[in-house]
């Protein structure tokens, strides 16, 4: 480098550099890498740069003497927006090696490069604007105070529009991301978990806020369906008695409005759903958004209220299904004159509750989740709806069975998941009849092989059908039959217990056990 090529840098054209916003109220400064290894040029340029701003925004410099240490600050502040690059530092071409090494190996695409050079003979312009992936090009000969400025100007819109650019798609990203984990939850409750958590995620804050609901129609008050942070504890809650009155009122304004919220601290979306059901998300940001920042926030709140019916839907079409079911099981009840009208219902409860039990038991944990939970509750009134094509002679007969009245009995375990199948179809993956008609077929299997149609053994029988089979023999036992009376219940008790390990599977009887002793019944 010559000695006094940098004076021409410094040397002034015209009025004093372009002041683009008002500088008496700055903001979050824009940040700009000096890479130089002269201390004057670093010097010189923020002396003469002091006074710029842009957007209302000022500028503050970083300072790097080698391209290494450059590097190293790249690599820890993703946030420069601009780098005033010098070509000849520790080697004759330091400056142009560290551009690939900055897109490439750091993948930093939207950081702004010019670079300066006191040497172009060295590096031609022709050959660096179509070799490497810079911004602009300059002699520190034709770099006066004036064009610094307007070059800087043109660096930091562009990377102002990179950098939104990148941000809309991430955020965009991040909602297609958030609306297919939210579109894939069948719990109201988890739903609304969801929300706060993806929200947070596409504002790249902390999940701290509340998601509720009207209470009524006065639109007075409202439920809180999911919270986190600082309101945790509030999860079912009326929303004016869990939080500050202020915050209540904004959050209440939004559901009578109808209209998003955002203010200096909190974003309250409403989301609106196809059948008025309105709902509202409040999350505490703790900063303004940005005009980006809210339609992200706005676009995802589409999503959500989709989620929402989506919901509503399903929990419709479940209910239609558990009507079905409940309907079914009345169906296989009408045929049995010992059930009391309600033998399905103790048989789910009763399995349920022994689900319950074994799911945090090691093996039991990886097939018992809140789906399975769901399924064997329904699913298990209808174990005995095979009997319907038992005739009643069978049935009512109060003597023991002879061979071929025990053989239409069994029949009942093929034909109840023969019906149960069929309709099962009419509906795509599992669900209740599919679930029911698995637990129709093997729920006189025996652990040992001794039980029917199929003589299962072991864990060869489904798991769902070892649950109701000792279930299912515990509430025989212990009610009347047309050839029998009751068993008293420490007789059965003893029954169950000894055919743990040949009639039933040794676990679902301890877990059994554990259910008697947490309901502290003594009959």
């Amino acid at each position: 480098m010559v000695a006094g090529d940098d004076d021409f840098l410094f040397k002034e054209e015209g009025p004093e550099l372009p002041a683009t916003g008002d500088v008496t109220a700055p903001r979050r400064p824009w940040l700009i890498l000096i890479v130089d290894d002269d201390p004057e040029v670093h010097a010189m340029t923020r002396l003469v740069m002091k006074k710029f701003t842009y957007r209302d925004r000022p500028i503050q410099f970083l300072s790097a003497y080698s391209a290494e240490e450059a590097l190293g600050i790249l690599r820890n502040d993703p946030g420069i927006a601009m780098i005033l690059l010098d070509v000849v530092m520790e080697t004759d071409d330091a400056g142009l090696r560290l551009v690939p090494r900055i897109r490439d190996e750091l993948g930093n695409t939207q950081v702004r490069i010019i670079l300066r050079t006191g040497q172009p003979g060295q590096a031609p312009e022709d050959d660096v604007i179509h070799g490497y992936d810079i911004n602009d090009y300059k002699a520190k000969t034709e770099l006066t105070a004036q064009k610094l400025g307007t070059a800087t100007v043109a660096a930091l819109r562009s990377y102002e529009h990179i950098t939104e650019l990148m941000r809309s798609r991430q955020g965009m990203e991040r909602i297609i991301d958030a609306a297919g984990s939210l579109f894939a939850l069948r719990a109201i409750d988890r739903f609304a978990e969801a929300v706060l958590r993806e929200l947070a995620h596409v504002l790249n804050t902390e999940p701290n806020g509340l998601v509720c609901v009207p209470r009524g129609n006065a639109r007075t008050d409202a439920q809180i369906l999911a919270a986190s942070g600082r309101h945790s504890d509030s999860v079912g809650l009326p929303l004016g008695h869990s939080v500050e009155p202020d915050l209540a009122a904004k959050i209440m304004e939004v559901l009578r409005s109808r209209q998003h919220r955002f203010d200096d601290q909190d974003a309250i979306l409403w989301l609106r759903t196809a059948d008025g059901r309105d709902a509202a998300a409040c999350l505490h940001v703790g900063r303004p958004l940005d005009g980006l920042e809210r339609k992200l926030a706005e676009v995802l709140g589409a999503k959500i209220a989709i989620g929402f019916d989506n919901l509503h839907l399903y929990e419709q079409v479940k209910r239609s299904h558990k009507a079905a079911v409940i309907a079914l099981a009345g169906l296989a009840e009408y045929k049995d004159p010992d059930g009391g009208g309600d033998h399905g219902l103790r048989i789910s409860r009763l399995v349920t509750e022994i689900a319950f039990a074994l799911r945090s038991e090691e093996g039991w944990d990886t097939v018992i989740d809140d789906e399975f939970l769901d399924q064997i509750t329904m699913g298990s009134m209808l174990y005995d709806i095979g009997m319907v094509g038992v005739p009643d002679s069978v049935i009512r007969k109060e003597q023991h069975l002879d061979d071929e009245e025990r053989h239409q009995m069994e029949l009942h375990c093929e034909r109840g998941a023969a019906i149960l199948e069929k309709a099962s179809r009419l509906v795509e993956g599992s669900n209740y009849l599919s679930f029911g008609a698995a637990i129709a077929r093997a729920h006189q299997e025996r652990w040992d092989g001794s039980g029917y149609p199929h003589g299962l053994s072991g864990t060869d029988i489904p798991a769902a059908a070892r649950i109701v089979a000792v279930a299912d023999v515990f509430d025989a036992l212990t009610h009347r039959r047309s050839w029998r009376e009751a068993m008293p219940l420490a007789d059965a008790l003893k029954s169950i217990g000894e055919g743990a390990g040949t009639l039933f599977d040794p676990t679902v009887v301890a877990a059994f056990f554990k259910v008697r002793q947490a309901r502290g019944r003594t009959r």
